[in-house]
């Protein structure tokens, strides 16, 4: 008898195992399930960069909205000319907050600066005021972080050209 109470208890034991381990499963299945619904992916999908002189919209993450568009520089008495991607940044949320992203640039397909990533040089750390925006300009006075060369017009054979770029690391965190 005492044997048939010990092998009763094991199996007993075993099925309260078992179906704990299947409840886990399904809470986190439905954990995963409920993430990806609910998560916010706007800023993780690629975005195809076309080439366009009007603000196009670029991410929206969390009331902050990331606009580009292309500019041409000319400085006529040093000879540069240049085309540049420019940026707008646009808080419609209530409170101030702080935008930090790290720019990759991606020119003819390959990527610039992708070992360079967290380098002050790519790096961009600005607060934006509630509903108001930060915006690039196309000369000589433009952002760090919020402005990149995308090609050059002086030049007859216009060989190196953005073909990409991408606001990695991005952050949004409010004041």
């Amino acid at each position: 008898m005492h044997d048939f109470l010990n092998v009763s208890q094991k199996q007993s034991s075993n099925f309260k195992i078992f179906h704990m381990k299947h409840m886990l499963k399904g809470i986190i299945s439905l954990f995963v399930l409920i993430s990806l619904i609910t998560g916010k992916s706007s800023f993780a999908q690629e975005v195809e960069y076309k080439r366009s002189f009007n603000w196009e919209l670029l991410y929206e993450v969390e009331g902050v909205n990331f606009f580009y568009k292309n500019c041409e520089f000319h400085d006529d008495y040093n000879g540069i000319h240049t085309e540049y991607v420019i940026f707008r940044i646009e808080n419609t949320r209530d409170d101030n907050v702080v935008v930090s992203y790290d720019l990759q640039m991606y020119y003819n397909n390959e990527c610039f600066n992708c070992n360079s990533i967290g380098k002050k040089e790519y790096h961009l750390e600005k607060t934006v005021f509630a509903n108001d925006f930060l915006e690039s300009c196309c000369g000589a006075d433009r952002i760090k972080g919020m402005s990149m060369c995308s090609r050059f017009l002086q030049f007859e054979v216009k060989e190196t050209v953005l073909t990409k770029f991408e606001l990695v690391n991005l952050h949004i965190t409010k004041l």
